[in-house]
């Protein structure tokens, strides 16, 4: 006879037996509301027009680098993947609506085990404004959550076991999240001030350095550029005199994305929190520093609520905490308000896809609905004819996006601000006739050829013979920091051909300057000044003395040096130079 296997599994007891019924049915759940997710927001993504923002990021992945001006590049590599199975608005969200799917599977895993509660979890998920706004819409946003979410779920395994695979996970979530936005310094940043002892430990700099060289190409992209992106966020980004409607419009805006309804009983609960571990702890220093961050930056300039979106996992980790250790009345509250605000919801996103329904009441709503219209009679007027547009970088990308055979660019003069269109290459306009498109309202009327539509009208000015000028660079020799009330002195500058063709330098082009008071606001010269005609091959440059004349009125000023284009306002064309005018 055989002996007895000693190695029988033995029965589940009856408490096994609940978890492992209680388990499955929660993943069952999970799964159910991903997939409702993903087919909502599917539909949504068919049959909802597409946005500037999102249109800009379609044109800049049409030529796919290691960076933009504006953003790192995660989200245009998600744009590229998506329209490869073809294009359109359905095609440029594809690769947001499954990051954002997938997302929700990695806030819950990454949630403390005692908050993870199903039925409250997938209510506050689903309550959420900014979860279901960035669900579809493509922007770097939806790639910064899936990230920030795939480090809080490692960081929690990290905590338990400090190991070589957890420290991996953990570098390359933090690597898609600077690769998707800049903002993702302040995740890791307060996750490291939540826990200080991360500084002793050897996993931690394993990590600081795989990400280091995980990030090289966008540096060197960076650097290769002159960069960009840090002269403008940290030099040359001028802020606008300060208004309370910049705080004001802040703090309701934290209202609004997380709830609102729920928010409010967020808000007025929060104080109320019992931090049980570090994991928790992170997820406290994480929301509270990032809306006390963007707090203190509203005092500066304006700041968009989505901003701390960022922010989300860990709102959902400590209001859940408020939920599941509240009272019944606490918890009552919450599902009346969270099922109000699912049912906003809903009704929002069937709003917006009524055409000329009331949605489009909101002018900054109206490209999901008009666009097309818009592009479709831009493209009738210009016949064929490059289009050159005036102070936007939503404009030339709807435009493109919608007839992909058109040659346009966007031109920013300084009354407006710098875009990735500002380093692009602009020589395949070089000697085209092309249209000038501006909405400037001071036009006499019946001047050039009018775009009569609901979405930015405009007129379509003749510009006969275009001359690129992305390239051409002008540095200020011996920068003067100092002059008196309309002072006057004399300048050297060297302008520079930093493009890959020979740019010819004509009557056409002119040089000018102005003194920058705040955004938006300058002095401009009182005259601008002819260049030497001549052929600037790739690397040359040539040098200038012209008079500079300080603004009466003392202050500090920011100098800028720019290029005149036919009749289009100087650009962008050198860095920005500190001066101080001020009487002896």
């Amino acid at each position: 006879m055989m002996p007895a296997n000693t190695n029988t599994i033995p029965p589940l007891a009856t408490g096994d037996t609940d978890l492992a019924r209680t388990t499955g049915r929660d993943d069952r759940l999970l799964a159910g509301f991903m997939i409702a997710w993903l087919l909502i927001n599917a539909l949504q993504a068919v049959f909802l027009g597409i946005d500037g923002d999102e249109a800009y990021y379609w044109m800049l992945s049409q030529n796919l680098q290691w960076g933009y001006f504006d953003h790192p590049p995660v989200v245009t590599a998600l744009i590229r993947l998506g329209e490869s199975f073809g294009h359109g608005p359905f095609f440029t969200r594809l690769g947001t609506i499954l990051l954002s799917t997938f997302s929700i599977a990695l806030v819950y895993k990454g949630l403390p085990v005692y908050l993870q509660k199903i039925k409250w979890f997938l209510l506050l998920y689903a309550a959420t404004l900014v979860f279901n706004v960035y669900a579809f819409i493509t922007t770097p946003d939806a790639a910064l959550f899936f990230f920030a979410a795939l480090f809080f779920w490692r960081y929690k395994l990290f905590l338990n076991k400090n190991s070589f695979s957890n420290s991996l996970w953990l570098a390359l979530a933090i690597t898609g999240m600077f690769y998707s936005k800049y903002h993702g310094i302040l995740l890791v940043g307060f996750v490291v001030l939540s826990n200080l002892r991360l500084f002793a430990n050897k996993y931690f700099w394993l990590i600081v350095l795989v990400v280091t060289l995980l990030f090289l190409p966008h540096l060197y992209w960076q650097y290769s550029n002159d960069w960009p992106t840090v002269r403008f966020h940290l030099i040359e980004r001028i802020a606008k005199k300060y208004r309370i409607n910049y705080t004001t419009d802040y703090l309701l805006g934290q209202i609004l994305i997380w709830g609102p309804l729920i928010s409010l009983l967020f808000y007025a609960a929060v104080f109320k929190l019992k931090i049980r571990d570090k994991l928790m702890r992170a997820h406290l220093f994480m929301f509270a520093g990032t809306l006390l961050f963007f707090l203190l930056s509203s005092f500066k300039n304006t700041v968009e609520p989505h901003w701390t979106m960022i922010a989300g996992i860990s709102y959902v980790a400590l209001f859940l905490s408020l939920i599941i250790n509240g009272s019944a009345t606490f918890q009552r509250l919450f599902f009346k308000f969270a099922c109000s605000n699912i049912g906003l919801i809903l009704l929002a996103r069937i709003l917006f896809l009524i055409p000329n329904g009331p949605a489009n009441l909101i002018k900054h709503f109206r490209s999901f609905s008009y666009a097309r219209t818009w592009a479709d009679a831009v493209y009738q007027k210009a016949a064929g004819t490059p289009v050159v547009f005036s102070n936007s970088y939503a404009l030339p990308s709807l435009y493109k996006f919608y007839h992909p055979d058109v040659q346009t660019i966007g031109y920013n003069d300084k009354g407006y601000r710098k875009t990735n269109f500002n380093i692009a290459d602009d020589h395949f306009l070089q000697g085209k006739d092309t249209y000038y498109y501006t909405q400037n309202p001071y036009l006499k009327p019946g001047t050039g050829i009018a775009v009569e539509t609901i979405y930015n009208p405009g007129r379509l000015l003749p510009l006969p013979r275009y001359q690129s000028v992305n390239k051409l660079r002008i540095a200020l020799k011996d920068p003067v920091k100092e002059m008196l009330p309309a002072g006057i002195r004399t300048v050297t500058l060297q302008i520079s051909n930093r493009g890959n063709t020979g740019l010819q330098l004509n009557g056409r082009l002119r040089l000018d300057y102005a003194f920058l008071i705040e955004k938006y606001r300058f002095i401009n010269s009182d005259s601008s000044f002819a260049l030497p005609q001549k052929t600037l091959q790739p690397g040359a440059s040539i040098r200038l003395s012209i008079p500079v004349k300080a603004p009466q009125k003392p202050g500090k000023y920011r100098l800028l040096f720019s290029f005149t284009n036919d009749f289009i306002p100087g650009n962008f064309a050198s860095n920005f130079y500190a001066v101080d005018v001020h009487k002896n």
